[in-house]
Parts: structure tokens; C-alpha cells; sequence
């Protein structure tokens, strides 16, 4: 009886702290864009309304994230996104392109505010820009070269640190350098 108990507290605790998969999902988690594919296109908006799209980040290595404020697991990758836009936002060779999916800017804004965020991010308010890379599950955090070609993504959780996302940035921002 002990060890159902845990069980199902352990399953019950997962289920409520993971955005693994949207409580509104019944199908299976379904990938429309992996390592090796090109970027589709699209158009987001910032909070001041200014639009950014795929076809303007060609020619610079892009780290594209989808997140929502209200995802745990968000909350945890967000500060090392923050950490490696400390780190390169003056490297004109790097784009950060963080898209909020299906929030207002108002909320994004006090959620970056309490963090001290300095990051841009854009909005996906209805998830079409979303519903081109994936039908469910975020953070999701893909590495784009200059040539729009998604060279490494991760989902829930990037498994790596700060320092080593940098590192893989770094790398393909040199290998686009003559």
C-alpha cells in the first residue's frame, strides 16, 4: 500500500510539474521540424508590434526558443537562454528569436521583469508559428545556421549548460567565417 502511494505521488507530481506534453493533447507528440531540416517560414511580432521573419535570419546563427511563463520547465531553461544572451547579444553574427507561445506581451513583460530579463522575444498568440515546428511540448530550443538549417534541438530540456550551448554557437558562427 506504502509503494502504491509513492507511485502514484511521484506520477502525480510529474503530471503537474512537466510540460512534456499539453494538457489539451491526445495524439502523440508529433516533431514537424528536426536536425537537418529547413527553417519554415514565418513571421512573429515583438511587443512594440515590429514583425521578424525566418527569411531575415539567414545569414546569422539563430537560437529559436518556444516557451510559455507558465511552464516549469520553462522556468528553468529560460535564465540559460538569458545567460547566453549576456553573453552574445553584441555578436552581430547571433540572433536570439524567443517566441512566447499563446500569452499576451503584458504577461510576457512581468514574468521578464520579476527575472530581470533583457532578452527580446516575440509573440505567437494563437501558436501558428508553433504549429509549424511541432504539435505539443515545450521549451523547445533550435540551433539554426546561416543557411536556415536546424543543426541541433532539444525539447523539454536542453541537457546541456549555458557555457556548452555557447560553445556550439560559437562554433558555427566561425565556420560561416571566411
Amino acid at each position: 500500500m506504502k509503494t502504491t502511494s509513492i507511485i502514484l505521488l511521484a506520477l502525480f507530481s510529474l503530471f503537474f510539474s512537466s510540460c512534456v506534453k499539453d494538457k489539451d493533447q491526445d495524439d502523440e507528440i508529433e516533431n514537424y521540424i528536426k536536425a537537418g531540416d529547413q527553417l519554415p517560414d514565418f513571421t512573429v511580432k515583438n511587443a512594440a508590434g515590429e514583425e521578424l521573419n525566418s527569411e531575415q535570419l539567414k545569414g546569422h546563427v539563430t537560437l529559436l526558443v518556444f516557451f510559455m511563463t507558465t511552464c516549469p520547465d520553462c522556468e528553468r531553461e529560460l535564465p540559460k537562454i538569458e545567460g547566453i544572451w549576456q553573453q552574445l547579444h553584441e555578436n552581430t553574427d547571433f540572433k536570439l528569436v524567443t517566441v512566447s507561445r499563446a500569452e499576451t506581451a503584458s504577461d510576457v513583460n512581468k514574468y521578464w521583469s520579476k527575472n530581470e530579463f533583457k532578452m527580446p522575444f516575440y509573440l505567437d498568440p494563437a501558436r501558428e508559428v508553433f504549429s509549424l515546428f511541432a504539435n505539443s511540448t515545450i521549451p523547445r530550443v533550435y540551433l539554426v545556421n546561416r543557411e536556415n538549417i536546424v543543426t541541433w534541438m532539444a525539447i523539454e530540456e536542453m541537457e546541456l549548460t549555458t557555457e556548452q550551448l555557447i560553445e556550439k554557437i560559437e562554433e558555427l558562427i566561425e565556420a560561416g567565417i571566411s
